[in-house]
């Protein structure tokens, strides 16, 4: 998964970096027209073409700056979509992250546990061997219990934590307005 975000925030950090190419080959396009369009009404007052064609150049030099506007807000809400995507990838991500550090440390103390168990094991399967050890292997077992219960409270900590935190990029990534991300996608 978090292999498929940095893919993610990649392609978004691409396309936020050509977005602003993309908009100045859109207004030279529009600028171009925008330029035939008004060259086209002066020869054509200028040559006294038809007064059909005269009048429908300058009708149309009119909506081009409505025309200019709308494009205009289609890129700004086409750029702010895609930075709020790519926030929205960024918290998942920091999220993610943290659950797979959380989950390492969980891994790394039940490792911890099993090894003390193993020991316990040892301990017990001696002492039924050696009648005479049994005190002392009880008293090792004691030692080694509070030990075990050392490493429990750790495990049952980090895991509070872990699941805490798991918790807390829920409510982040929920808080995000999402639908308003992906309608723009």
């Amino acid at each position: 998964m978090l292999e498929k975000l940095l893919s993610r925030k990649k392609k978004l950090d691409e396309k936020l970096k050509s977005i602003e190419t993309r908009r100045r080959v859109s207004i030279v396009l529009f600028v171009s027209a925008f330029v035939s369009v008004l060259i086209f009404s002066v020869l054509a007052a200028a040559v006294a073409a038809r007064p059909v064609v005269t009048a429908l150049a300058g009708a149309i030099t009119v909506p081009i700056g409505s025309v200019g506007y709308w494009r205009n807000t289609l890129w700004n809400r086409y750029e702010k979509a895609l930075k709020e995507e790519n926030g929205l990838v960024s918290s998942i991500q920091a999220g993610t992250s943290l659950t797979i550090w959380g989950m390492d440390s969980i891994r790394l103390i039940v490792v911890k546990l099993q090894v003390e168990i193993e020991s316990l094991l040892n301990n017990a399967d001696f002492s039924i061997r050696e009648e005479d050890a049994v005190k002392l292997v009880i008293d090792k077992i004691k030692k080694k219990m509070t030990v075990f219960m050392d490493i429990i409270e750790d495990l049952a900590v980090h895991a509070d934590k872990c699941n805490h935190d798991i918790s807390q990029a829920r409510k982040v990534i929920l808080n995000s307005d999402i639908s308003e991300v992906l309608r723009y996608v």
